[in-house]
């Protein structure tokens, strides 16, 4: 009964499952709530991706605690944001949570892949510097 719930829940998109997603501004220490907004996981994963970083860990960790526990609270310098799963049902194990982040993620870097390619290392070299001639 439980492999079955889990199963569903596993084969979702990050674009099908539904978040509410609030954000406090904590001006002068005193959280200000802004009205709460349903997006996609998908999106949020994409905001995310956007702030830290596209390979960062930090995104994955804050996808699984959501996916897992059903809510999860970032704090960041200015404000607070609270994001909580639309529908209980959908919380589900950490492998499972793991699995809709790589799909999300290999999925959106198809997509940009497909715009322009990626650079994938710079190098900067000082110019060279001749000693005078004499």
């Amino acid at each position: 009964m439980d492999t079955k719930s889990t199963g569903t829940s596993a084969s979702k998109a990050a674009n099908e499952i539904m978040v509410k997603n609030e954000v406090f501004f904590t001006d002068q220490g005193t959280p200000e709530p802004v009205p709460a907004k349903i997006v996609t996981l998908a999106s949020k994963i994409d905001e995310y991706a956007l702030k830290v970083g596209r390979s960062n860990t930090h995104v994955m960790s804050v996808v699984v605690q959501l996916l897992t526990f059903g809510k999860v609270r970032l704090d960041f310098r200015d404000y607070l944001e609270r994001l909580e799963l639309l529908n209980p049902s959908e919380i589900m194990s950490r492998p499972e949570a793991v699995a809709i982040f790589d799909k999300h993620m290999i999925s959106s870097s198809r997509k940009d892949d497909d715009l322009s390619p990626l650079t994938q290392k710079i190098i900067i070299q000082p110019p060279r510097i001749t000693p005078p001639r004499r």
